[in-house]
């Protein structure tokens, strides 16, 4: 299969790289200088809420996105990276929706399990299903990006 749109694939990749590595926020990038949020935090401002004690840290140092959102753009990253070595699985399946469909259940069963207190999720939960999630995103989307070979 040939990849259709090579340019546009790394730029999604790299994307994907950047975001990735802005998520580790002050650990990765050290402790914000005077006051207010890291500059890595406010990149993410609206769309993670970044609770502290969902979030993971080392020492005083915290992630700038939470446990969950970490698990959706470092599965994101992943299946950008795994695309190619993928797609004679992927294009042309319907197995990537069917997995995506049932990320995004799992997600909805985790929140409302954990709203309802029919258990409590760990910052580790939250992380791998976020991960799932993120994982099925691109792989889902891979006929986007190769052309599959026809008989003529």
């Amino acid at each position: 299969m040939k990849l259709l749109h090579p340019f546009l694939y790394l730029f999604v990749l790299a994307g994907s790289l950047f975001i990735l590595a802005v998520s580790f926020g002050e650990i990765l990038w050290g402790a914000s200088v005077g006051s207010g949020p890291h500059w890595s935090e406010r990149m993410f401002d609206g769309i993670c809420h970044r609770i502290p004690d969902r979030t993971y840290s080392s020492g005083n140092l915290l992630m700038a996105v939470n446990t969950r959102c970490f698990g959706v753009f470092a599965g994101m990253a992943a299946g950008f990276i795994l695309m190619p070595l993928l797609k004679k699985f992927t294009v042309g399946n319907r197995w990537p929706i069917l997995l995506l469909l049932a990320a995004v259940a799992v997600q909805i069963t985790d929140y409302a399990g954990n709203m309802f207190e029919l258990w409590e999720n760990t910052n580790h939960s939250r992380a791998v299903l976020g991960s799932l999630l993120g994982l099925s995103v691109p792989l889902s989307v891979s006929e986007l990006f190769y052309q599959r070979k026809t008989i003529e």
